[in-house]
């Protein structure tokens, strides 16, 4: 068998464009997106999906990705990625916001730790409920579903067909505003009950002027909100199983914004 030029450009072209989505979608998606997660093992993953899918792909006729046409279609691929993926990041920062939430409310507003995923500072049960949320991601196979939904997305934004429109954005922003609705409804159920508990401290400092409230109130409420969070940690799971759908939901209706151009 004798390797042209012809047969370069041609496999570049079925296979540089959807390697690009894939890996801007892993790039911004939880877990493939983890620090530790290797480099090589997501651009890995990333190449093997675009090989598979290969076969299935146009060709773009003189395509080269270093071209003026090349580089439009390439960044058109990585915003379309970027916002596939940011759709279930959106899940793990909704859990995390109503884990903040919940430790505000406990007192424990002030114990942070880094998160290894982003690099900031997040509360101690932001933290853990991102933890929980992901091991719950994994029991669910969401990462394969993650997959399987990027490699389905060629079938409905062929790649150099279509390109990303304002109602792509439209619907990315509106995720965001959909995603601290949830976080506040994650949160509701525990904010409540500890709102109750700080009510009653505050009645008590007022029938018992004396008393030292931070050092009877702190570990009153530190112990309650402990309880609290025990109580309804059982309800996450419907929870993220619910916002996992509304998430490919939305990736679904990003991809329904293509606009084809030939």
């Amino acid at each position: 068998m004798i390797i042209t030029d012809a047969h370069i450009a041609t496999w570049i072209s079925a296979g540089w464009l959807p390697f690009v989505r894939i890996s801007a979608a892993m790039m911004a998606a939880p877990l493939f997106s983890h620090r530790a997660m290797p480099r090589q093992i997501r651009l890995g993953v990333a190449l093997m999906v675009a090989v598979l899918l290969m076969p299935w792909q146009p060709t773009i006729a003189d395509f080269n990705p270093l071209s003026l046409q090349g580089l439009l279609l390439t960044a058109n691929e990585l915003l379309l990625g970027i916002c596939l993926g940011f759709m279930v990041q959106l899940v793990f920062e909704a859990v995390m916001f109503a884990g903040q939430f919940i430790a505000t409310g406990m007192g424990l507003g002030f114990a942070s730790v880094i998160d290894q995923q982003q690099g900031i500072s997040v509360a101690v049960v932001g933290q853990f409920y991102m933890l929980i949320t992901m091991l719950l991601f994994l029991a669910m196979n969401g990462h394969l579903a993650f997959i399987q939904l990027i490699a389905d997305s060629f079938a409905v934004w062929p790649v150099g067909a279509a390109v990303v429109q304002p109602e792509t954005f439209s619907v990315a922003f509106n995720a965001i505003g959909g995603m601290l609705r949830n976080a506040l409804g994650i949160a509701l159920p525990a904010v409540v009950a500890l709102l109750v508990v700080q009510i009653a401290m505050g009645v008590m400092s007022r029938a018992a002027p004396t008393l030292n409230l931070f050092a009877v109130g702190f570990p009153v409420t530190l112990m309650l909100g402990l309880i609290v969070l025990e109580r309804t940690l059982p309800a996450l799971l419907p929870q993220v199983e619910r916002l996992l759908s509304i998430a490919f939901s939305n990736m679904g209706a990003i991809l329904e914004t293509a606009h084809v151009i030939r």
